[in-house]
């Protein structure tokens, strides 16, 4: 079994009126997000940044809660299984 799900999601955020693409990285085995980036800017690829506290909280709800599914098949929700962390999310180690 592999460790880690990870990919790009796209995320209303509460204080938001359109969705944001993240980055997330979850364990897989506890089902916990691990890791997650925003992006800030729609239209610029590298402005993502890492994301603070509530909007961990807010992800993970989400994530866990509307989208359970995304456990039994991740990769038909866009995401990938793997044994190591993303490059982009290296600072989580």
């Amino acid at each position: 079994m592999s460790k880690f799900i990870s990919g790009t999601w796209g995320h209303i955020f509460e204080a938001d009126e359109h969705e944001r693409m993240t980055r997330i990285v979850i364990d897989a085995e506890s089902q916990k997000l691990v890791f997650a980036q925003i992006q800030r800017m729609r239209s610029m690829d590298s402005s993502y940044s890492e994301a603070c506290r509530h909007e961990m909280a807010d992800l993970e709800e989400s994530l866990l809660d509307a989208n359970a599914d995304l456990f039994n098949d991740p990769v038909g929700f866009g995401l990938i299984t793997s044994h190591e962390i993303p490059e982009w999310a290296a600072n989580l180690t």
